[in-house]
C-alpha cells in the first residue's frame, strides 16, 4: 500500500477512534470524572488506570470525558465554520461583480480579526456554554475558507455544463445547489477537517486558561491544573502527560487526514511537496 494511503487510513482510523471514546464515554469512564473515588494524588492502579488528581478525581475518567468536549468543540465549530464560508464562497464566486466586489473587502476585514484574542475576550466577560463557545468559533472563522471555495467557483461558473443548465432556463438557486455545490463539497471537507484540528487547540487553549466552563471536563482545564499543583516537579506523570498525549495525538492525526485529503482531490500539491 502507498505511504500517502497508509497515513491516511492510519489518520482516519484514530480520528474514529476518538469519536467512538466520545460517544461512549458513559460506558468507558468508570467514574463520574467529577466523583471523589479514593486518596488524592494516587498513582495508578487497577481501580484507577491513570491515578487521581489532587481532588481525588480519577484522571481516566476526566480524560475519557474530555474527549467528548473536545471534539464537541472542534467539529461544531467547523461545521459551522465550513457551511458559512462554502456558502459564502459559492455566492461570491458565482454571481461576481458588486457581489463579489463587496463580499471580497468584508474578507479583508475579517481576515484582520485574531480569533482567539477575541475568544478570549468574549468567553472572560461572559462565560458561556461550550456549545456557545463552539458556535462563537464557526462564526469567527466562517471567513477562512471563502477564498478557496470562491477560486473554485469561478472555474465551474464558466464551464460548459454550468452555462448549458443555465441556457435550458434553469434558476441560479438550482444551479448553485446541483452543479456548483457537488464541485466545492472536496474542498470543503479538507476545510473541516483543518478547520476542526484548529478549533479543538484553540478549546484547549481557553481550558488551560481556566476561561471555560467549569462543569464540563476538558483537556484543557486538566492540563492547567496539573500544571498549577507542580505535577511534573512532583514526579505526578499520570496527571499531565495522558492528556497530553491525547492533544498532541488527535492533533496530529487532523492534521495528517487534511493532508492526505489535500493530495486526493489535489493531485499538484504532491509535486510541490516532494
Amino acid at each position: 500500500m502507498p505511504r500517502k494511503k497508509v497515513i491516511l487510513a492510519a489518520s482516519f482510523g484514530i480520528v474514529f477512534a476518538y469519536c467512538a471514546v466520545a460517544l461512549l464515554a458513559p460506558v468507558i469512564a468508570p467514574y463520574d470524572p467529577h466523583a471523589i473515588t479514593g486518596a488524592p494524588l494516587s498513582p495508578p492502579d487497577k481501580d484507577h488506570l491513570l491515578g487521581t488528581n489532587d481532588l481525588a478525581q480519577d484522571v481516566f475518567s476526566g480524560l475519557i470525558w474530555g474527549t467528548r468536549a473536545t471534539l464537541l468543540l472542534g467539529f461544531i465549530g467547523a461545521a459551522i465554520a465550513v457551511a458559512i464560508g462554502t456558502a459564502a464562497g459559492i455566492v461570491s464566486g458565482y454571481y461576481g461583480g458588486l457581489i463579489d466586489e463587496a463580499v471580497m473587502r468584508l474578507l479583508d476585514v475579517a481576515m484582520t480579526i485574531p480569533i482567539f484574542p477575541l475568544l478570549l475576550i468574549l468567553t472572560t466577560f461572559f462565560r458561556p456554554g461550550i456549545y456557545l463557545i463552539a458556535v462563537l468559533m464557526g462564526l469567527l472563522g466562517s471567513f477562512q475558507g471563502v477564498r478557496v471555495i470562491r477560486s473554485q467557483v469561478l472555474s465551474l461558473a464558466v464551464a460548459d455544463f454550468v452555462v448549458g443548465t443555465r441556457a435550458l432556463g434553469a434558476g441560479d438557486g438550482y444551479i448553485m445547489a446541483r452543479h456548483i455545490l457537488p464541485g466545492v463539497l472536496p474542498l470543503a471537507g479538507v476545510k473541516f477537517v483543518t478547520s476542526a484540528q484548529h478549533f479543538m487547540l484553540i478549546g484547549i487553549g481557553l481550558g488551560f486558561l481556566g476561561i471555560t466552563d467549569p462543569s464540563v471536563v476538558d483537556w484543557g482545564q486538566m492540563i492547567n491544573r496539573a500544571s498549577q499543583n507542580g505535577a511534573m516537579v512532583l514526579g505526578l506523570w499520570w496527571w499531565l502527560i495522558p492528556p497530553g498525549l491525547a492533544v498532541t495525538l488527535i492533533s496530529l492525526a487532523l492534521a495528517w487526514l487534511g493532508y492526505a485529503c489535500e493530495d486526493e482531490i489535489n493531485p499538484r500539491l504532491r509535486v510541490m511537496r516532494i
